[in-house]
């Protein structure tokens, strides 16, 4: 495609937030389940807030952007957790793509730390629709 980039790849700073979808069965009785944070493929996939709005993510949505709400989680704060890694994937139409590697495959310990991560997680954009 003629419009695709290669991006660079770069360091994201602790002081930095990704944003994530949260789809509405990701929510029981409008809180936010621990189960939202799991990898797909490579990792968890999340959009770097230097290069994505949290509306920008929530339109990248496939199917009905608005039955997504979107998290926000500082950075600093997923790589203090066990070992988690944040690490800037671009993709040719996404340069905020990012990824949250490590998360355990154990498990008790998975849950744990979706725990954790839910603990450091802001709802900036809620759910327009129930």
């Amino acid at each position: 495609m003629a419009d695709e980039l290669d991006w660079p790849i770069k360091e994201i700073p602790d002081a930095d937030s990704v944003f994530r979808r949260a789809h509405r069965n990701d929510f029981r009785d409008g809180e936010l389940e621990p189960g939202v944070f799991r990898a797909q493929g490579a990792g968890m996939s999340v959009n770097w807030d230097r290069y994505a709005s949290a509306e920008e993510t929530r339109q990248q949505a496939r199917k009905h952007p608005h039955d997504n709400a979107v998290i926000s989680m500082p950075v600093g704060g997923i790589r203090q957790i066990d070992d988690l890694r944040v690490e800037h994937t671009p993709e040719p139409t996404n340069q905020a793509h990012s990824d949250v590697h490590g998360l355990p495959e154990n498990r008790e310990r998975r849950t744990e730390v979706r725990v954790l991560l839910l603990r450091i997680t802001t709802i900036v954009l809620p759910l327009t629709r129930q």
